[in-house]
């Protein structure tokens, strides 16, 4: 059995999450200790695999959790142990077995303190493998374990869901005698660069009047993204829709020409990778993404998409006007934006590559 040791869980909505759930699902058989749903939603129905929540302060949360890892491990049941972050890694005990634990990036900031740096080195060296979630986020860590045994495998995605007929004519009135359609999807905060698709509005309006921007996801950041809409003269333009389910995602994925979220570095913050871009081009969607971080492997520039410098509003401006501008090559990324995402981005082409590592000493990168 493979014990995996996680903060972040379903139905709590993000990357990572869902990164998770997929493991626990794919990789069995498992038992999961997990913290407690954070964010509301259902609880997994009869789950593959076995599941324990964690509740209460953090400080007794984590006590708790490192004793039922204790446990588990005494048992003589447990094969393998998949850590969430290196933060899950500093709750295991002293052990022989193989022990990987996922990285992907923000948890590696720019400027730390001396005793947080020595936690990270710490924890790290209590792994076997270190799995990094793209090249990116192997080079952030790989000065703090230069020696360690670590493999890049780009998170992949379960096979999307179609929306129904009620979300789909949902979204087709609120569209309705608009586009082309740009869409983000994504939590509202500086660095995904939706003020840079807002700012890009008022030119792309001149070549395209009918352009809408829908913009769904909750955040800090949606007050400023409002208000910098009305300044620019293209309120009529955006549409908020907060929070969407997942029936509502895949709808505005249907509807949507283009996936839009030219992402760029804020302070410590960054995108490791970029899931929500292979969500995208499972529906056929081409998509802009920035070049910082890890968003170069989730979108290969010129096939599945482009890329730009997300922190450039020009650059920003021209890329998308240069989607928008040709149909015909707009349908052809799509066209291997698809084949990209239900190929080589499935969890049936990249379930092995997980497992591999947890009896692997070798340095490997996934392909």
């Amino acid at each position: 059995m493979i014990l995996l040791v996680t903060q972040c869980f379903p139905p709590d909505p993000g990357g990572i999450e869902t990164l998770m759930g997929g493991i626990a699902t794919h990789l069995l058989p498992m038992a999961v200790l997990a913290d407690r749903i954070r964010k509301g939603g259902a609880e997994w129905v009869d789950p593959p695999f076995a599941l324990r929540r964690f509740g209460g302060p953090k400080p007794l949360r984590r006590w708790r959790k490192a004793r039922a890892i204790r446990q588990a491990v005494a048992t003589g049941s447990v094969s393998a142990i998949i850590a969430d972050s290196w933060k899950s890694l500093e709750l295991l005990p002293p052990t022989e077995l193989p022990v990987a634990v996922l990285t992907y990036g923000t948890e590696f900031p720019q400027h730390l303190t001396r005793r947080k740096r020595r936690r990270i080195k710490a924890a790290l060296q209590r792994a076997s493998c270190i799995i990094a979630i793209s090249r990116f986020t192997a080079d952030l860590v790989r000065p703090y374990v230069p020696a360690a045994p670590m493999v890049v495998i780009n998170p992949p995605i379960p096979p999307q869901p179609e929306p129904s007929v009620a979300a789909r004519a949902q979204v087709a009135q609120q569209v309705a005698g608009r586009g082309p359609v740009l869409l983000t999807l994504a939590r509202l905060e500086p660095r995904k660069g939706i003020d840079q698709v807002i700012r890009a509005l008022p030119g792309l309006r001149a070549a395209h009047p009918d352009v809408l921007y829908l913009v769904a996801g909750g955040g800090e950041d949606a007050p400023r993204l409002r208000a910098l809409a009305e300044a620019e003269g293209v309120a009529d333009r955006v549409l908020f829709l907060g929070r969407v389910d997942d029936d509502t995602k895949a709808a505005l994925y249907r509807s949507a020409d283009v996936f839009a979220m030219p992402n760029r570095r804020e302070g410590n913050s960054v995108e490791g990778y970029g899931l929500v871009f292979v969500e995208a081009a499972w529906y056929g969607l081409p998509s802009l993404a920035g070049q910082d971080g890890g968003a170069g492997e989730a979108v290969v520039a010129g096939e599945t998409g482009l890329l730009c410098d997300g922190a450039d509003s020009a650059a920003v401006e021209a890329a998308l006007k240069l989607l928008l501008s040709d149909a015909a090559s707009r349908a052809e990324m799509g066209r291997k934006a698809r084949e990209f995402a239900r190929g080589r981005c499935q969890w049936s082409a990249v379930a092995p590559s997980f497992a591999a590592t947890l009896w692997t000493r070798k340095v490997m990168v996934n392909q």
